[in-house]
C-alpha cells in the first residue's frame, strides 16, 4: 500500500479545515482553534505595528470585526487599514464557522447557535462550553442525590426564584469586582456580567425540566433587571450611568438567555453542568481581568455644533471670549445631572491667556492657544470638571467612572463671516472617554457634547443679537446717562 502523497495529506487537512460536513472531536477542535489564533493574532500584531504603526492587542478581537470603527464613518486615514484587517479576517472567520459548526453538531447543540462565533463574549463562552461537552453521554433528568437538584426548588416560581436571587448577587459581586477593584468599565462590565447572568438564570431555572425559550429569555431579563435595582440599593452605581448601561446589558442578557435555554436539557450530563456553570460564572471576571492588564489606544472623537448669528464678526468675538451667567437649563440630560456650562471668563489676552469655564460639577481650565479675533479661538483642556453628578437615593455618590473615564482634551470656537453682516459661530471639541465598547458609549458621549455646545453657543447668540434701546426724544447726546455721570447702554432682546 502506497504512503499518501503531500498533496492528499494537504487536500485531507483543507477538507476538515474549511468543510461543513461532518463533525469533529473535542481535541481537534480545541488544537485547531488555539493555533489558529496564534497565527492570526501574530499576523495581525504585525500588520498593526510595522505596516500602519497602530497598536493591536488580544482585546482589539472584543470591537466588531477585529477593528475600532467609529459611529460616524471611518476616517480616509484608517480605510485601508480597516480594509487590511478584514480581508485577513476572512480565511480565519471561514475556518472558525466551519469547526463551529462541526463541533455543535458532534455535542448535539443547534447549528444555529453558529451565530454567537461572530459575538463578543458570547464565542469565548460557546467555545470553552462546546469544549468540554461530551459527544456520546446520555441525556439525564435530575434526581434526589445531584447536588444541584438538590438546591434548586422543583416547582416553576421556585426555580425562577432561585434563578434570579443567585445571579443578581453573582451580577452585584461581579460589578463590585470590576469597578471598585479592577477599574475595569469595558466589556466585561456591560457585556460579560449580564451575559453570564442571562445564561445561568436560564440554566438554574431549567435544571429540572425545561422551560419553554419565553420563560428562558424572561428570567434572563429579569436577573439583569434586578442587578441593575440592587447596584442602585447599594451605592454601587447611580441611576444615570445604570440608565444608559441598560440597553446594552439586555441585550446581551438575551444572547446569554438563548445560550443557557440551549443549555437546559443537558446540563444534567455528568461533565458537561460543572463546565457550563463554571465557564458562565468566570467569563466576566477573566474578561475585566484582561481588560485592566492589557494596556488599549483610546479613541479620540470630535463633535462639531453650529448656529447662525445675525451679528457682525467682531461683536460675536466679544461674548465667545467671555460670557456672564448662563440661564437655568431646561435640557433634560442637565436637569437629571449631567455637568452644564454655567458661565465663562478669561484672565489675560492673546496666546497664553486663560479660560475659565464654570460647569455645574466644577471648573475647566482652558489655556488659550490661538487667538484670532473675530476668526478663532482655540484652546487646550488643562482641567476638566466630573462629567455628572449620579442620581442616587444617598444624596452623594462617588463612582471611579466620575474621575478620568471622560475627559475633554482640546477645543475652538470658529467665526465664520456670513452675507448680511451675519456669522456662522462652530464650536469644536475634542474629547476622550475610557469606556467600553467605545462605539456604544460614544452615541451617549457625542450627544451630550452636542447639548453643552449648543447651550453655550445659543447664549453667544443672544447675546451678539441684543441691541441697545433707542435713546428719548430732547436727549442731545443721544444717549442716556447714570447718576454717576458714566455712559450707561441698556441692551434689550430684539
Amino acid at each position: 500500500m502506497r504512503p499518501a502523497s503531500s498533496k492528499a495529506v494537504l487536500m485531507g487537512w483543507a477538507a476538515r479545515l474549511f468543510s461543513f460536513s461532518g463533525t469533529i472531536g473535542r481535541g481537534s477542535y480545541v488544537g485547531i482553534a488555539l493555533v489558529c489564533v496564534l497565527i492570526k493574532h501574530g499576523m495581525d500584531l504585525s500588520l498593526a505595528a510595522l505596516v500602519f504603526h497602530r497598536d493591536w492587542s488580544p482585546l482589539s478581537y472584543l470591537m466588531p470585526l477585529g477593528v475600532p470603527l467609529p459611529v460616524t464613518g471611518i476616517p480616509a486615514d484608517a480605510r485601508v487599514f480597516v480594509v487590511t484587517m478584514l480581508a485577513t479576517s476572512l480565511p480565519f472567520a471561514w475556518i472558525g464557522t466551519a469547526i463551529t459548526v462541526k463541533r455543535f453538531r458532534a455535542i448535539g447543540w443547534p447549528e444555529w447557535m453558529v451565530v454567537l462565533f461572530f459575538v463578543p463574549v458570547a464565542n469565548v463562552a460557546s467555545f470553552a462550553v462546546a469544549a468540554a461537552w461530551p459527544e456520546h453521554s446520555q441525556l439525564e433528568r435530575s434526581s434526589s442525590n445531584r447536588w444541584l437538584g438538590r438546591i434548586v426548588p422543583v416547582d416553576r416560581l421556585g426555580a425562577a426564584v432561585f434563578a434570579l436571587v443567585a445571579t443578581t448577587i453573582l451580577g452585584v459581586a461581579a460589578v463590585a469586582l470590576g469597578t471598585r477593584v479592577m477599574g475595569s468599565y469595558g466589556w466585561g462590565l456591560f457585556a460579560a456580567i449580564p451575559f453570564s447572568q442571562g445564561a445561568l438564570a436560564a440554566i438554574l431555572a431549567g435544571v429540572h425540566r425545561h422551560r419553554s425559550l419565553p420563560e428562558s429569555l424572561l428570567v434572563a431579563l429579569l436577573s439583569v433587571a434586578l442587578t441593575c435595582v440592587a447596584l442602585l440599593a447599594v451605592a454601587l452605581e447611580g441611576a444615570i450611568c445604570i440608565a444608559m448601561a441598560t440597553p446594552i446589558a439586555l441585550v446581551f442578557a438575551l444572547i446569554g438567555g438563548l445560550f443557557g435555554h440551549v443549555c437546559q436539557d443537558r446540563t444534567n450530563r455528568p461533565r458537561a453542568n460543572p463546565a457550563t456553570l463554571l465557564v458562565c460564572a468566570l467569563v466576566a471576571p477573566l474578561i475585566m481581568g484582561a481588560e485592566a492588564i492589557v494596556p488599549r489606544e483610546t479613541p479620540t472623537y470630535m463633535v462639531r455644533s453650529s448656529i447662525d448669528v445675525n451679528a457682525p464678526p467682531m461683536v460675536v468675538w466679544r461674548n465667545v471670549v467671555r460670557f456672564p451667567d448662563l440661564p437655568p437649563p431646561t435640557e433634560l440630560p442637565f436637569r437629571i445631572g449631567i455637568a452644564y456650562p454655567i458661565r465663562a471668563r478669561i484672565v489675560g489676552s492673546g496666546v497664553g491667556a486663560v479660560r475659565y469655564c464654570e460647569f455645574s460639577t466644577g471648573n475647566f481650565v482652558e489655556p488659550i492657544t490661538d487667538w484670532e479675533p473675530g476668526r478663532r479661538l482655540a484652546f487646550r483642556v488643562a482641567r476638566s470638571a466630573e462629567p455628572m453628578r449620579e442620581l442616587t437615593p444617598y444624596g452623594t455618590l462617588d463612582t471611579p467612572h466620575l474621575h478620568g473615564y471622560m475627559v475633554s482634551k482640546h477645543g475652538e470656537f470658529v467665526l465664520e463671516p456670513l452675507p448680511g453682516g451675519r456669522t456662522r459661530l462652530i464650536g469644536i471639541t475634542w474629547y476622550q472617554h475610557h469606556l467600553w465598547p467605545a462605539a456604544y458609549w460614544a452615541v451617549y458621549s457625542d450627544a451630550i457634547v452636542h447639548e453643552i455646545h449648543m447651550r453655550v453657543l445659543q447664549q453667544i447668540k443672544r447675546l451678539s443679537e441684543r441691541r441697545p434701546v433707542a435713546a428719548p426724544r430732547g436727549n442731545r447726546a443721544g444717549r442716556l446717562r447714570g447718576t454717576s455721570g458714566r455712559q450707561v447702554r441698556r441692551l434689550e432682546p430684539k
